[in-house]
């Protein structure tokens, strides 16, 4: 056996214990990293503060969880566009559908609204610019006759101012008798023209009381007297209701009176012919406002007791012809009771008066009618049926009630019953 050195002892060193608050220096892995942006992969472990991202579950009913009570940054883009997709649900386009239908009801109701408004309001200018021509008419009427009038003003002065060299013994042979005519005009030409306009007003009322009192004898005559007054308005386009509308049946017999009484009245005693009794203008102008006077007071009661022949023999003959040419006109077969007569009387009394006014000045006041279908004029015309058609305007005459009078500058208008018109369409009254 060899001899061999011993082997070693075997000697223990002990493990080196940490020292408290010692630190020991350790090498870095990852020398590319920085130290303070280290993290650790293990899930165990808590991320760093940087890294920390909090999500929080939505729920698509609108119910967040526990954890929605401290909400995220990130969380509300997520809520966006979950409730952009809720937006695009069925049952939100059938709400927002509905809700734009009713937007497009109220839209659409407040258009046909304002259309209404808009074409009540274009009506309401037709009728004006109507009117305001109807009235431009009236005016450019004026104009003219104010022309004619100042032509003939003219025309007068020339004359007299070219008889003016030429007037010699002819002046002097006629210088009284001009002077009774300035005379005459100074004390009682306006004394017998408002004589006459008061007349000629309380005639028109006393014809109409002769309508009405006619108007109620006639319901007592039957059929036959109606068929024969629709035969007298047949020229006239007249289809009145003796039932529905007796005051157009008053209108259109004061009418037919009128007419009858009112022929031939510029004659003298209502003659065609005749001759006048006295050829003196002046003369006869004081025996006519002579018999004005005398006649102006007689009553029915004096009538009864002497007669219409005791006061005026040229009164009663027009009263008697006057009467006979009415009965013949309606066909009348019975008596006249006396309140029928006693109307008869203060018409023809009233238009005889009327008469004898009108030829109490020189010239004679003239009379003027109209006919059917002439074209009605506000300046001559009065429409007795204006207040019946407010908004219509007179177009045509379709019969004239009671004619009208020339005194001197001025006039007294006739009474018609019009056709209207109203831009494209009539109306009859």
């Amino acid at each position: 056996m060899s001899s061999a050195s011993p082997a070693p002892a075997f000697q223990h060193t002990p493990t080196p214990l940490h020292q408290k608050n010692s630190r020991k220096k350790t090498t870095n892995p990852y020398p590319d990293i920085d130290p303070d942006d280290r993290s650790v992969s293990c899930n165990k472990c808590r991320p760093t503060s940087r890294d920390k991202i909090s999500v929080i579950p939505y729920d698509l009913n609108n119910k967040s969880s526990s954890s929605s009570a401290n909400p995220s940054p990130n969380g509300g883009i997520f809520k966006s566009i979950i409730s952009n997709l809720t937006k695009k649900s069925p049952k939100s386009e059938t709400s927002t559908t509905t809700i734009k239908e009713e937007e497009w009801k109220i839209a659409v109701a407040e258009l046909s609204h304002k259309l209404i408004q808009a074409t009540r309001k274009r009506d309401e200018a037709l009728l004006e610019a109507s009117r305001l021509k109807y009235s431009m008419n009236e005016l450019e009427k004026k104009l003219n006759k104010l022309e004619i009038y100042c032509h003939e003003l003219k025309t007068g002065l020339d004359v007299c101012n070219s008889n003016t060299s030429t007037v010699t013994a002819t002046a002097a042979t006629n210088s009284a008798f001009l002077n009774r005519t300035i005379m005459k005009k100074g004390d009682h030409h306006d004394k017998v023209i408002e004589s006459f306009v008061n007349s000629v007003a309380e005639s028109r009322s006393s014809v109409r009381v002769l309508s009405r009192s006619l108007t109620l004898q006639l319901r007592q005559m039957g059929v036959k007297i109606y068929e024969r007054i629709s035969l007298l308005l047949q020229p006239y386009d007249v289809n009145i209701s003796f039932t529905k509308n007796p005051r157009s049946l008053l209108f259109y017999l004061e009418a037919l009176l009128n007419r009858a009484f009112y022929e031939d009245f510029e004659g003298t005693s209502f003659q065609k012919n005749g001759s006048d009794p006295i050829l003196n203008p002046i003369e006869k102008c004081e025996a006519n406002y002579a018999s004005f006077t005398a006649l102006q007071g007689l009553s029915w009661d004096e009538v009864l007791t002497k007669g219409t022949r005791h006061f005026s023999e040229e009164f009663s003959r027009f009263c008697d012809r006057k009467m006979s040419e009415i009965v013949a006109m309606l066909g009348w077969n019975r008596a006249w009771p006396e309140p029928l007569l006693q109307a008869f009387f203060g018409a023809a009394k009233s238009i005889w008066l009327v008469h004898l006014l009108a030829c109490s000045v020189h010239p004679s006041l003239p009379v003027f009618r109209v006919d059917k279908d002439a074209r009605f004029d506000g300046l001559y015309m009065e429409d007795m049926g204006g207040d019946k058609a407010r908004k219509l305007v007179p177009d045509m005459v379709r019969i004239m009630v009671a004619p009208g009078f020339y005194v001197y500058n001025n006039v007294v208008k006739c009474k018609v019953i019009c056709r209207y018109s109203n831009n494209t369409q009539e109306s009859t009254y």
